[in-house]
């Protein structure tokens, strides 16, 4: 059985942009496009409010022509960082197509300006190069909250949240810069007007110093102090809401790029696959070349989106102290019932075999165990040998350590004894090749990728090339 993994480098390979930079880059592209002037104070609305707002605004204009505040593929990708990639795109796809109406640019606009994680990655968008660096971004400010909440319930007295939160300050117990700076991007923070000192007369100076957001206190009262899971909350909605977002660009973007004509995939040793384990939200295979099963580890876009994006696991223990768990793969996975099951069929079989095995032993008398041994090993037959027959294709996956658990549980198919259990990894250059042999190390230790290696288990390929139909390529030129 022949069974393709792929992770984001597919769709990339494939020239459709779905790096963190071009969504990023397509996201301020619409945030600074112009519609002219909105309403000051976004706030007094959720942002379904808005969006329905809007809805409700173009419905009554339906009889009337729409603002041109629409964006074509060119408008979109204006802002973009990699524009050799783009002009593959569109060279590969029918980009004419893409046309985002002045309603959809609306509502996006809200959107991103009332989305915290949004306004907190777009200040890092140079150190955020990928979507394992965003991942990392995710952990840092889980992480400063832990932190935070930890001090803040060491302070008894009120008053002293007030010299904790002055990082500039020379107090010994105060918030470090770098946590205020994360934490104030999402609203924690509210700034307070105070007496700063009087004057003659009677008069007061004022001053301004941060507090606590009332909205994250028990009761909405700063007297009560800091009440961690209703921040917890508002993070983990927030990222729900940017998920929305990033769906949107998947929904209204991505799979709306139409190829330009037949596109094939060009490798000597490339297999067409009988099943698919997907880390990408996309469906690119189906879409573009074949129908085959998918399963979707981390969730899919679409009407019944269930998007999985966060941390692979809580390693600070501060985090599982404050049970941040709504923020990891695992608990999203299984919240939003992904297909998050991987090899449990060939897993299950390794198991079963084993177990009669010993079930079968067990009922001889100890007189004739030895007998039967002896006949079982003839056979070949130890318990562990059953034949899987799998070949995996790995194309487009970092084999980060954020997805250890998958990659243990498909090297130890060959555990015990071959199972006919063969790998290929594509990669797309030798750098490449280097960095996922070094998270293969990494991950599964020295002894294990050599064996694999050494047997020609696990062997390492050049990406295959996406090439339109009838595209002339260098083997088709003739030979000198």
């Amino acid at each position: 059985m022949n069974i393709l993994i792929v992770g984001n480098g597919f769709d990339l390979s494939h020239y459709l942009p779905t790096k963190y930079d071009h969504f990023m880059d397509v996201m301020r592209a619409i945030e600074e496009k112009n519609t002219g002037e909105k309403v000051k104070d976004l706030s007094i609305h959720s942002v379904e409010e808005w969006v329905n707002e809007i809805d409700k605004i173009f419905e009554k204009r339906k009889d009337q022509i729409d603002p041109d505040y629409a964006m074509n593929f060119d408008e979109l990708f204006s802002k973009t960082r990699e524009s050799y990639f783009i002009a593959k795109t569109k060279e590969f796809y029918l980009t004419e197509q893409i046309n985002l109406s002045a309603k959809d640019v609306f509502k996006l606009q809200y959107r991103l300006e009332l989305n915290s994680w949004y306004q907190y990655f777009k200040k890092h968008v140079e150190e955020i190069k990928t979507w394992i660096d965003f991942e990392q971004k995710i952990e840092s400010v889980i992480v400063a909250t832990a932190q935070c909440i930890a001090d803040l319930e060491k302070i008894n007295n009120t008053s002293d949240v007030h010299s904790y939160l002055t990082w500039k300050s020379k107090e010994q117990f105060r918030i470090k810069e770098k946590i205020f700076h994360i934490l104030d991007c999402f609203g924690l923070w509210e700034a307070e007007e105070y007496v700063l000192m009087a004057v003659a007369g009677g008069k007061t100076v004022k001053g301004s110093r941060p507090n606590i957001n009332p909205r994250f206190c028990y009761g909405g009262n700063l007297e009560n102090g800091l009440n961690p899971l209703s921040f917890l909350d508002f993070l983990q909605q927030q990222l729900e809401q940017f998920i929305v977002i990033f769906d949107l660009y998947l929904e209204l973007v991505i799979s709306q790029l139409n190829p330009a004509s037949m596109l094939d995939i060009e490798a000597k040793e490339f297999v067409y696959p009988d099943k698919i384990y997907s880390f990408n939200y996309t469906n690119t295979y189906q879409r573009i070349h074949d129908s085959v099963e998918v399963e979707y580890l981390h969730g899919s876009h679409g009407e019944y989106q269930n998007i999985v994006l966060g941390v692979s696991d809580l390693e600070d223990e501060s985090l599982k102290k404050i049970k941040a768990y709504g923020f990891t793969k695992y608990h999203q996975k299984l919240f939003k019932d992904t297909d998050y099951l991987f090899l449990d069929e060939y897993k299950k079989n390794i198991e079963d075999t084993k177990r009669k095995f010993d079930e079968d032993l067990q009922l001889m008398s100890a007189n004739a165990l030895s007998d039967i041994k002896a006949r079982f090993m003839k056979m070949g037959y130890t318990g562990n040998n059953i034949n899987l027959d799998l070949n995996f294709y790995i194309w487009g996956h970092s084999l980060d350590v954020s997805d250890k658990d998958y990659i243990h549980d498909l090297f130890s198919l060959n555990d015990d004894m071959d199972r006919n259990v063969r790998v290929i990894v594509y990669h797309f250059n030798k750098t490449a090749k280097f960095d996922l042999l070094n998270n293969l190390l990494a991950i599964l230790g020295k002894d294990k990728v050599e064996h694999w290696m050494k047997n020609k288990w696990l062997q390492f390929k050049e990406n295959p090339k996406i090439v339109p139909e009838n595209a002339i390529t260098l083997e088709d030129l003739p030979k000198m």
